[in-house]
């Protein structure tokens, strides 16, 4: 659709609106009524019943050049500018030419693309079309590159030769689908329009949005360029419109078609779309007597059923391949919105959803019908909002996914204003601290939600993460391949981010600490940290293969290794938590064969929730793992329970590698929560994850926490549960220095007492008490 070419000249042939024309229509002529698609100028000889209107816009337009149509959704704000105001300001401004565009949340862009496609060839200067064009292939949505976009669109006009209508249609897509930074400069830009030699600008607005332009323009400007669009209610002026096209061509309309379609119009709210694709379907199906019938327009169903008629072909085709059902979900999610309460159509790019065969096919049905039109060369939109309203399929899926497509279209905006602040921080001076960018990214509770309602718009399954336990990561994996940009970057989620941040020698102690609690304070999503489904502690398994060790100050004794698994992480709070307040519990003797059961549990120190759990005596470690055994019903030849020395060394040590450290032969201060990082307690479990070993991701093998062995201290060889004993100790902790953090390093405790910097991990493995 081209809106670029010279405004036609007025002119409608005489007709009687009230009788039907007895002239005999041309053999072949097309259809004069544009259903729900707003007229064009070169439709004006077919535009009837705003003849008032159009001469109202036309007078103010010859005193100013600003124009401000604002009217409910259905009065035919665009028709009127396209084909009442345009043709009759032609006679006035010779030459007129003629340019329409959507801003569509795009506003620099759109306006430039309307500038390369639609203006006359011959009126164009190629040097500045070939820049526009440039611009557009090269640049993002940047700040820079907006004003790059506005000041050669501001020069492109300035040196336009004639008259220029600019309709900039639909301009709530300034307050809906742009972002505020991007409105307030696409402002500046207007504001350079207005003071351009030959231009003219006109806007047309839902009424709802009133007060946003009123508080973009400025209550001045504003108030002088307002014009209010009313619904057409009398019976004249619906007359012409409904017989008026018909006659032009000589096809007569039924007076009782009339009396009916008028009577329909004033009970029905948003009328004026529906008549307009009843007289289109009434003219495709017309009588070649009596031309447009009462009774063909009664077994369309009636007015409030036209668009339910008129989608009955579309319904057969969907119901032919059960293909084509999730085809139209995904497609309803390219073309539907909601701004606040209120569902409304959107632009979509054309070219993806050419790239799903099924959703090609109905976007191509929905062109036959009518009920999408192209806004550019680039978009597909649905033709009008009363389809939202009276299309059932539609209107159905649109209260269904409500909240869904509130949340998408609140995240798009989010995302573009954080990327042009994640610009504007990359031009900061090195010494200015200050980041826009970072202050403008969702948290993960903002983010969660979103990315629930995009999976739930796709209709994709979740796709399950090996390292995170998180419906919003599961739905996160699914999409991130379908997200554009900056939506994809923007929303990816936080606890990845973080994770990612753990994973460089860069990352500092103090800031370890707070990745930490931050994960904390979401419920820290990474598995073997929580509890899983069932509300068991959650426990991520390492494989470890067989191997021997020799105990550090044990002279010759070497001790055998049997393949077994470790958990990923030390036991944490949340997970002890469930055993501490169980029915089944703590108190429960059943656990406490041959153990100290003292009255109370520990205190409770550091107790975040993904922190390594303290305070725990030996015995309150092996009443847990028998405990877990029991809930998770072992009976086999594996029962979970603490680690050997020499299992817990074999890994520590990097097998047969025997490194001095989990990491190497050489100390890092940088891989471990020990004295020399000055946090002076425990953090959260897994924030080194470069100090693990090389045979597998466990964590935390040195500091953060000693280590409960089950073998006695002094006689390692025995493992039996009793006495009094002292028990082993591995790993060091958050007050010890380098030397007490070696992988060979052993330490010992009472088993029946409780420190400060001593927690344990579990093993799956064969039971040795």
């Amino acid at each position: 659709m081209t809106h670029g070419a010279s405004a036609p000249l007025p002119g409608k042939p005489a007709v009687d609106h009230g009788k039907a024309s007895g002239t005999a229509p041309p053999a072949a002529f097309g259809n004069p009524y544009p259903g729900l698609a707003a007229f064009r100028p070169e439709e004006h000889h077919l535009f009837f019943g705003r003849d008032d209107d159009a001469d109202r816009v036309v007078g103010r337009l010859l005193e100013t050049r600003l124009i401000s149509v604002v009217g409910h959704s259905g009065t035919g704000k665009s028709s009127l500018v396209a084909a009442g105001v345009v043709p009759r300001l032609a006679v006035q401004r010779e030459n007129l030419s003629y340019l329409r565009f959507e801003p569509q949340g795009r506003p620099f862009h759109q306006l430039a693309e309307a500038l390369c496609r639609d203006l006359p060839a011959d009126q164009r200067d190629r040097a500045r079309v070939d820049h526009l064009r440039q611009l557009l292939a090269e640049t993002g949505e940047s700040m820079p590159s907006e004003d790059l976009l506005a000041a050669a669109s501001l020069d492109f006009l300035g040196c336009w030769t004639g008259p220029l209508l600019l309709l900039v249609d639909q301009a709530e897509d300034l307050f809906t689908h742009t972002p505020p930074a991007s409105a307030r400069r696409f402002r500046k830009l207007f504001a350079a329009l207005l003071a351009v030699e030959n231009l003219q600008l006109v806007l047309t607005l839902r009424s709802e949005f009133t007060a946003r332009l009123m508080e973009w323009l400025g209550e001045d400007l504003f108030r002088a360029s307002l014009i209010v669009l009313e619904p057409i209610r009398e019976e004249q002026r619906l007359q012409a419109i409904i017989t008026g096209p018909a006659e032009v061509l000589g096809v007569p309309v039924q007076a009782e078609l009339v009396a009916t379609l008028v009577a329909a119009s004033g009970a029905t709210s948003g009328a004026l779309p529906l008549i307009a694709l009843t007289l289109e379907r009434l003219f495709e199906q017309r009588d070649a007597e009596r031309g447009l019938t009462l009774a063909a327009y009664q077994r369309m169903g009636g007015l409030e059923s036209i668009v339910e008629s008129a989608a009955s072909g579309i319904e057969r085709l969907i119901a032919s391949d059960p293909q084509l059902e999730l085809a139209c979900v995904r497609l309803f999610a390219e073309l539907a919105t909601v701004i606040g309460e209120m569902p409304t159509r959107r632009a979509a790019a054309i070219e993806p959803l050419r790239a799903d065969r099924q959703v090609g096919r109905l976007v191509d049905a929905l062109r036959r019908q009518g009920f999408l039109s192209d806004p550019d060369d680039q978009h597909v939109e649905l033709a009008h909002e009363t389809l939202m309203n009276y299309w059932p399929r539609l209107r159905q899926w649109c209260a269904r996914y409500r909240d869904s497509l509130a949340l998408r279209r609140q995240a798009k905006q989010a995302a573009r204003e954080w990327k042009q602040a994640i610009d504007q921080d990359a031009m900061q001076l090195p010494g200015d601290q200050s980041r826009h960018g970072d202050l403008l990214r969702w948290s993960w509770e903002r983010q969660k939600p979103v990315l629930l309602a995009l999976l739930d718009l796709a209709h994709r399954p979740a796709v399950a993460d090996a390292d995170f336990q998180d419906p919003g990561i599961a739905a996160w994996r699914a999409l991130a391949d379908t997200l554009d940009e900056p939506l994809r970057a923007f929303l990816r989620p936080e606890p990845v981010l973080l994770v990612e941040e753990l994973a460089t020698d860069e990352t500092p102690h103090h800031r370890r600490e707070e990745i930490g609690l931050r994960l904390n304070q979401m419920g820290d999503p990474r598995r073997g940290v929580g509890l899983a489904a069932d509300g068991l502690p959650e426990i991520v398994w390492v494989d470890v293969p067989a191997g021997e060790v020799q105990l550090e100050g044990r002279g010759s004794e070497r001790f055998p290794v049997a393949p077994f698994r470790i958990a990923r992480y030390a036991v944490t709070w949340r997970q002890y938590n469930v055993f501490l307040h169980a029915d089944d519990g703590y108190h429960d003797r059943r656990w406490w064969r041959k153990l100290v059961q003292r009255k109370q549990p520990g205190e409770a120190r550091w107790s975040f929730q993904n922190h390594p759990v303290i305070l725990v005596a030996w015995s309150d470690a092996v009443a847990f793992c028998r405990w877990l055994t029991e809930k998770w019903q072992l009976s086999g030849p594996e029962i979970v329970r603490l680690p050997t020395e020499w299992e817990w060394q074999w890994i520590a040590q990097s097998g047969g590698e025997q490194r001095r450290y989990p990491w190497a032969d050489e100390w890092h201060a940088g891989r471990a929560n020990s004295h020399e990082s000055s946090i002076g307690r425990t953090m959260a479990v897994g924030m080194y994850p470069l100090g693990s070993p090389a045979l597998g991701t466990v964590a935390d093998l040195a500091g953060n926490v000693w280590e409960w062995c089950l073998n006695e201290y002094h006689l390692p060889g025995n493992t039996q549960v009793g006495g009094d004993k002292a028990r082993a100790l591995r790993g060091g902790s958050w007050l010890d220095f380098p030397a007490e953090l070696r992988a060979a390093k052993r330490e010992y405790f009472t088993p029946d007492d409780r420190d400060g910097d001593i927690g344990f991990r579990v093993v799956l493995a064969a039971p040795l008490e």
